[in-house]
């Protein structure tokens, strides 16, 4: 059969009949990428080529091997991805420029050029779904198969697991078992003087596979936007993108380099992580937009593994929501043992049930949305009561203060104060010192003079703006870590009267948190300060497999002592709401 603008793709189709019939348990992501797909089958200007995946399947069936060296016999699965990959095109009128006879002179013509459709590949999928071997083979057909001179590079979190996308490469080198792999490998590497026919055409050398018929190269890069942005590399695979710490949009930074060719390629694939509002989390946010149809992008395929919800934990029937390959390449029993540790060991079920189930039940969590973090118009709170919270746990390095002002119809004014010692700014990386900036021009941050804070000139700055605003203290909430001579203080000069501790941990921190959040979501909490959008922001928190929560304070560079010491002031307003009545 020739191109199509009506066939259904030949694995698609007997993946959907299986569905249908209810062989095959789906999720609901790749539910809606299958209405995504039957919308490219009715849709006249989209067209689907047969033999395009055939030549792949043959390619690796004949050629390729496992990374054991045993023959290689394609899952469904990979026949599905790729076809997504190789079997939609559409046509562009193009102005392609034509020479003349005698080669001077020429013209422009108006010609339809023929286009691959997809140009990225978003694969979310459980551990032990072979995934680096699909990426591996993608990266292989186009070294070997394709013409012309193309760059692939492929990254992973570390350069040593990306070299588990090579390894199937290497493997199917040394063992040549088709007669193309037989050509390519005759000769030796090192004839570089004698007769080019002599020479090895494929080999893995220092710099990756490279084929020297072509002068195609696959390599390894390390993920970091430094190291792969500006790159005119086509085929790209990117592995595990969600599971690291990672910071950076590296699939943007390649896609921006490889954007320069017509028919580039990215496939990312990876398992569900447990650290959140990495990169991967907005990105996963565009991939939902897609599948919705609320952003409509027929050049991306998404294939977004997963149970719908914990309960389907229980039901291995439904294990193969989130790993299609089970049984194949990972077995039933490993699953088992896993669901059994899970139970058994509280503290690694986080990680199981993101990597096994495609659940991200974060390690930690970004508390506050970004529509939460979003300042209020500005407000003054001249002589209105106010509980204080101090969050003074980094006395040599960060002093928070945060004022809560009790307003109508349950909704809480913000103002904070906090201060950092001279020597402490210095050290601040050249970013975060203009973001410091800010937050000292609005008067938010106080720079102390010295190497350490001194707590007296703390308690001194801080009582003058309480006098200057006129601020009415009713309440003080305070962590008792590093506070002994501040609170002792306090006690001597306002009294012993609501002063509260509040012992940071799950027991206490859970309940105020669980509320600060819902009022934060409410739009109830009313601040107008930078830092107090930075912090929140910032602001991560840990839970427990009983769901109970306590703020992450390990991460030094990124700052959330102003959300601290807002809940060391919301504790003491709770434990004295009478002296605002």
């Amino acid at each position: 059969m020739a191109l199509s603008n009506t066939a259904t793709p030949r694995y698609y189709g007997m993946f959907r009949d299986a569905v249908i019939r209810g062989e095959i348990p789906v999720c609901e992501t790749i539910a809606m990428e299958m209405n995504r797909i039957d919308d490219l089958i009715r849709n006249p200007g989209i067209w689907y080529d047969d033999q395009a995946v055939e030549g792949f399947i043959k390619y690796c069936e004949g050629e390729l091997t496992l990374t054991d060296g045993e023959d290689l016999r394609l899952l469904d699965t990979f026949k599905l991805w790729a076809e997504q990959v190789f079997g939609w095109y559409y046509f562009v009128e193009r102005s392609v420029y034509v020479p003349g006879e005698d080669h001077h002179g020429g013209h422009y013509e108006n010609r339809r050029i023929k286009k691959r459709l997809t140009n990225k590949q978003y694969l979310i999928i459980a551990r032990g779904a072979a995934k680096s071997q699909y990426e591996s083979y993608i990266q292989s057909y186009f070294l070997n198969v394709d013409t012309s001179t193309t760059h692939g590079v492929h990254t992973a979190p570390t350069m040593k697991q990306a070299e588990e996308a090579l390894s199937p490469m290497r493997t199917a080198i040394a063992r040549a078992r088709g007669p193309l792999f037989q050509f390519l490998t005759e000769g030796s590497i090192n004839n570089t003087t004698g007769s080019k026919a002599n020479r090895v055409k494929l080999a893995s050398t220092k710099k990756g596979i490279e084929n020297f018929l072509t002068g195609s190269i696959v390599e390894i890069r390390p993920m970091s936007i430094d190291k792969l942005q500006g790159l005119n590399s086509r085929i790209n695979t990117v592995d595990e993108w969600l599971s690291g710490d990672v910071r950076e949009d590296v699939i943007g930074a390649l896609e921006q380099g490889a954007s320069k060719n017509d028919d580039y390629l990215i496939i990312a694939v990876s398992s569900e992580g447990t650290v959140r509002n990495g990169p991967g989390d907005t990105v996963k946010m565009e991939l939902m937009d897609i599948l919705k149809g609320e952003y409509v992008n027929p050049h991306v395929s998404i294939w977004w593994y997963k149970l719908d919800n914990l309960d389907e934990v229980g039901k291995p029937e439904m294990w193969a929501k989130a790993n299609p390959n089970l049984g194949k390449t990972v077995s039933y029993e490993t699953y088992q043992l896993d669901v059994e540790r899970a139970e058994k060991a509280p503290s690694t079920r986080n990680d199981i049930l993101a990597k096994r189930f495609g659940i991200p039940m974060e390690g930690y969590t970004y508390f506050f949305t970004y529509e939460e973090t979003l300042p209020h118009k500005k407000r003054d709170f001249w002589q209105m009561p106010c509980a204080l919270g101090a969050d003074l746990s980094q006395g040599d390095d960060f002093c928070a203060f945060t004022f809560l002002f009790p307003l109508a119809r349950g909704s809480f004014g913000v103002k904070a104060r906090n201060y950092i010692s001279e020597h402490t700014l210095m050290q601040l990386q050249p970013a975060m010192r203009v973001k410091y900036e800010e937050f000292i021009q609005e008067g938010s941050l106080m720079v102390m003079d010295g190497t350490v804070l001194d707590m007296e000139q703390v308690y001194d700055d801080l009582d003058a703006l309480i006098e200057e605003r006129g601020y009415d203290v009713r309440c003080f909430g305070y962590d008792p870590y590093n506070a002994k001579d501040f609170v002792a203080r306090w006690e001597t000069e306002n009294g012993p009267y609501g002063i509260e501790k509040v012992i940071q941990g799950a027991k206490t921190e859970s309940v105020p948190l669980g509320e600060l959040k819902k009022l934060a979501e409410d739009r109830l909490l009313l601040f107008d300060e930078k830092i107090m959008e930075y912090c929140m922001g910032n602001a991560i928190t840990l839970e427990d497999t009983n769901g109970n929560r306590k703020l992450f304070k390990k991460r030094y560079d990124q700052k959330i002592d102003s959300v601290a010491a807002m809940m060391d002031a919301y504790v003491a307003w709770k434990l004295n709401r009478e002296a605002f009545e």
